[in-house]
């Protein structure tokens, strides 16, 4: 551990040493090669560019030079240093894009991944050794950041490596957060936490139809539920018994057709089968006859206990003030609502919680800012001086 974070640490001046312009051209590249479509679109120039003119008071060339900005003065982005990211084993794509976040900020990144997501986010890291373009040779880039496979349990290479961090990215449940900003580090380390968080949605009136249910159906399908923007509760409202039949059709469609869901282990089936049984007492279930996907209509009020798994919790919204129901714990709230009341409400949803607002059928997009923060902000240090 100690040489990987030793070779990371002399590869500063070479990654602060490229243009941006070349980094986003290459990176690009990067992303038609990976070939999913999500990443191909987040890592694209265009996205990228726009990302950091937002995060950056309006000029990513602030990461080149010094830039003058409202006040006269010369402000200048400069990296951080080493980026240690701990990726959650149980969506292993999501880390991608802390990773390339730190790295069109110029930092260098130390990956710590376990066993059940090491061989995907290595596939992926794979590809950028691959791609040369006039101005970056991808093996020499690679050199900017390592892939370490590190059990949890480690408290020692854990700890080594939280120690080494200038920021330390966390992504995953309550008790691995916990246990990663537990360890020790720099006074001067900087924390990005992509901690558990729930999400629901909300379907007004004018929108319970089936376009609304194909979003959604996709928006619970893709992860099978296990992102932290995912939708478990979906508050519709009116006719919410009717589109809870519209949502089963669609994610039917989904399951057949688009994204087939994987192996579900036992444990999960009898979650699944126990949830469907207890829905049926206090509302009505429409479901697979396996356990591929479910929709339970209840009147309940408040947010479902989430199952995952593609169950989806539909419930009857009597109006549209649901200020009291989020808190911190809340991230994502997906909307299929008119154009011309959407400002106001959210403005008082998220007044105490939920930090996005997607339409349906783009909560799981990840983008910036996420958490209710601009992570690439985060990413480095402003410097100021004067002509």
């Amino acid at each position: 551990m100690k040489e990987v974070i030793e070779s990371l640490r002399n590869a500063r001046e070479y990654a602060h040493s490229i243009k941006t312009d070349d980094l986003l051209e290459y990176l690009e590249k990067v992303g038609e090669k990976i070939g999913i479509k999500e990443i191909k679109k987040f890592i694209s120039k265009d996205n990228l560019k726009l990302m950091m003119d937002i995060a950056l008071r309006g000029n990513y060339r602030v990461l080149d030079e010094f830039m003058t900005l409202k006040d006269g003065r010369l402000y200048h982005a400069q990296p951080r240093g080493l980026a240690v990211h701990w990726v959650a084993g149980n969506v292993e794509n999501l880390g991608i894009y802390s990773i390339i976040q730190a790295m069109i900020t110029k930092n260098v990144s130390l990956v710590r991944t376990s066993s059940s997501s090491y061989q995907g986010l290595k596939k992926l890291l794979d590809n950028f050794s691959a791609v040369n373009t006039n101005k970056i040779n991808g093996k020499e880039f690679s050199k900017t950041f390592a892939l370490v496979l590190v059990d949890s349990k480690d408290k020692e290479k854990n700890e080594e490596m939280s120690k080494a961090a200038d920021i330390r990215i966390a992504w995953g449940g309550y008790e691995a957060i916990e246990a990663i900003t537990n360890y020790k580090k720099n006074i001067f380390c900087e924390d990005i936490v992509y901690g558990p968080k729930y999400s629901y949605a909300v379907v007004d009136k004018e929108n319970a139809n089936s376009d609304s249910a194909r979003k959604l159906a996709f928006d619970i399908s893709t992860f099978d539920q296990t992102a932290c923007s995912s939708p478990h509760t979906i508050f519709v409202e009116e006719r919410a018994l009717d589109f809870a039949k519209l949502l089963a059709q669609e994610l039917d469609k989904v399951n057949r057709l688009m994204i087939p869901k994987g192996h579900t282990e036992p444990g999960k089936k009898m979650e699944i089968l126990s949830a469907r049984a207890e829905g049926i007492i206090k509302g009505q279930v429409f479901s697979s006859e396996n356990t591929d996907w479910t929709v339970i209509y209840s009147e309940e009020i408040g947010l479902a206990q989430p199952c995952f798994s593609r169950v989806a919790f539909v419930k009857p919204l009597k109006d549209l003030n649901l200020k009291g129901l989020n808190t911190r714990h809340q991230q994502t709230v997906g909307l299929a609502m008119k154009n011309n009341s959407r400002e106001d409400f959210v403005d008082n949803l998220t007044m105490f919680g939920a930090d996005r607002c997607p339409k349906v059928g783009e909560m799981t997009l990840f983008g910036s800012p996420w958490d209710g923060m601009f992570a690439i902000d985060r990413m480095v240090r402003w410097i100021v001086t004067w002509k």
